[in-house]
């Protein structure tokens, strides 16, 4: 089974106008890397250091002239720490070598820049390597926000804008842990982020319920799905997985599963493809293809584990398109 993030966020920005009529380049969504959209409030975060503001329009206020007066595009880092972490938002924006070489300049300025060792990491082929460098970055991260953070913004960490290096080098051991098979730290993991930010701006708790799973630890699996109750193709497909493999074919997973196929028809079809996935963009765009490679990157190894839920997906989706014969033959009922 694949672990790690089900929503990539490596980043690439092309830049190849020769002429003046490509000197205005259309902006490509899928291949830009939203954190580098972190700066600007990171920044404003810095300049507000010491400030009280008594209203929002107060807030507002500060944030127009901080912006028309040019503090933000013309901000200078005050400390080692801050300008290795102005760098690592400037790599998010770029690719390729170029964003690895920002990266270790980064790192050439300070050690404790959780995001330049995200950065190498995502990077890196290895998976033993890319442990060891998201574990530099958790270890960075919690040396730069120090135990008080935590004590005190414990349930809302995700809103405090400098703890999210922290959180996408936890995420991304996570999932590098999942990948060596070492399922019991990467439980962990997951379980603690969901702690410090229960409302999950990250996503972790998909992977976390196929984990669950994975284990067989459905009484987990059972809480975390009355937690987190929603309507998405992810969570739809991993709930009837849950209701099969607790309770086989009845009515509740009957629909379950017919609800998963309304919110993404393409999960099965992939499920069943051998070999390499697609390539899993930036972006995930409901109800299409892109998501559910993301599923399927992460859970495909479960559903294929549990032969008799794959059949069953197969027949349940065969009847739902009424047609058996674009199913492939061994995974149809004999």
């Amino acid at each position: 089974m694949t672990g790690g993030s089900k929503k990539s966020q490596k980043g690439k920005s092309k830049s190849n106008s020769k002429s003046k009529s490509e000197s205005k380049k259309k902006f490509d969504f899928n291949n830009f890397d939203s954190r580098a959209l972190e700066r600007d409030m990171w920044i404003l975060g810095r300049l507000m250091s010491g400030q009280e503001f008594k209203t929002v329009d107060e807030y507002n206020d500060f944030y127009r002239k901080a912006n028309e007066s040019g503090a933000i595009s013309n901000f200078q880092p005050n400390t080692v720490e801050d300008h290795a972490q102005y760098l690592a938002y400037e790599a998010f924006s770029k690719e390729g070598g170029e964003r690895r070489k920002i990266a270790m300049q980064a790192l050439e300025i300070s050690e404790n820049c959780p995001d330049a060792y995200v950065i190498l990491a995502e990077m890196e082929r290895d998976n033993k390597r890319k442990i060891e460098l998201y574990t530099k970055g958790v270890k960075a991260g919690e040396k730069v926000l120090g135990k008080e953070i935590f004590d005190r913004n414990k349930g809302k960490f995700w809103g405090i804008i400098e703890t999210r290096p922290y959180m996408r080098a936890m995420e991304g051991l996570a999932g590098s842990l999942w990948n060596s098979g070492q399922l019991d730290r990467t439980q962990e993991i997951y379980e603690r982020l969901m702690e410090l930010n229960p409302e999950d701006n990250q996503g972790n708790r998909y992977p976390l319920l196929l984990l669950y799973m994975y284990r067989k630890n459905f009484e987990k699996a059972k809480k975390f799905l009355l937690q987190y109750d929603e309507d998405g193709a992810e969570w739809n497909y991993s709930k009837a997985l849950f209701l099969f493999l607790t309770s086989g074919i009845t009515l509740e997973s009957k629909i379950a599963i017919r609800k998963a196929f309304e919110s993404n028809k393409y999960v099965p079809a992939l499920l069943l493809t051998e070999g390499k996935l697609p390539p899993q963009g930036n972006y995930i765009t409901i109800g299409e293809p892109d998501e559910a490679v993301s599923y399927v990157m992460v859970s495909r190894n479960l559903w294929l584990r549990e032969l008799d839920a794959i059949k069953w997906l197969v027949n349940e989706f065969s009847a739902y398109i009424g047609d058996e014969r674009k199913v492939p033959g061994q995974f149809r009922d004999r």
